[in-house]
């Protein structure tokens, strides 16, 4: 089974694109929307569609939102997708989940290519800090740090792989983007917001 955990925080305007591409997509088994406090309408905007969501009371950090929507999924393979991609096809849902469901991967990694310039050098300054993987359950829940990365998530999955000798496979996911802090929160709040996600991401690595 395959089930895609998508986490979100204030994503109303954004999460409809990826949640209206997932639903057309036969083998998926579940998505699960993570509304992580949010104070828009991100939990009405994700009941449009075929999904289970689950509303967490308070913001508590993108590797909480994870963590929960791994304890209620039922697949034994695990999708992660951002809520606010931009460009998000099909195609690129099956280039990342298939190696692993082919047993070619324990773990795959999406990097952003051809989107736009600063998401696309972004990731290829940094490709573990990607938010789009596809990676089997059992590994997940055997990574205890997870719940307390928030932001710093991505850096406990690497850490954990590399520790475990995972197999891990990046996928290149052409000609899509994500929305940034500065859009979404304006210049000014957005930047502060980026600095506290690169410091949680500091911290984790540290």
């Amino acid at each position: 089974m395959i089930s895609v955990i998508v986490p979100a925080y204030n994503e109303g305007k954004n999460i409809g694109r990826v949640l209206s591409v997932l639903e057309k997509i036969d083998v998926i088994d579940e998505i699960i929307v993570v509304n992580d406090g949010s104070t828009d309408n991100t939990e009405e905007e994700a009941k449009k569609y075929k999904v289970k969501v689950i509303n967490l009371e308070k913001n508590q950090g993108k590797g909480k939102a994870l963590k929960e929507g791994v304890l209620n999924a039922k697949g034994d393979i695990i999708v992660m997708l951002d809520a606010d991609l931009i460009g998000f096809t099909e195609k690129h849902f099956y280039s990342l989940v298939m190696p692993v469901v082919k047993d070619e991967a324990d773990m795959t990694v999406g990097i952003f290519s051809g989107g736009r310039k600063s998401t696309d050098l972004a990731q290829k300054i940094a490709p573990f800090l990607s938010g789009q993987r596809a990676i089997k359950k059992k590994f997940l829940e055997d990574i205890k740090e997870m719940e307390i990365s928030k932001f710093g998530v991505e850096v406990a999955l690497n850490r954990y792989a590399k520790k475990n000798n995972l197999r891990v496979v990046t996928v290149p996911l052409e000609n899509i983007t994500h929305v940034m802090k500065e859009e979404k929160l304006g210049f000014v709040k957005g930047f502060a917001a980026r600095m506290k996600m690169y410091f949680e991401i500091l911290r984790m690595w540290v």
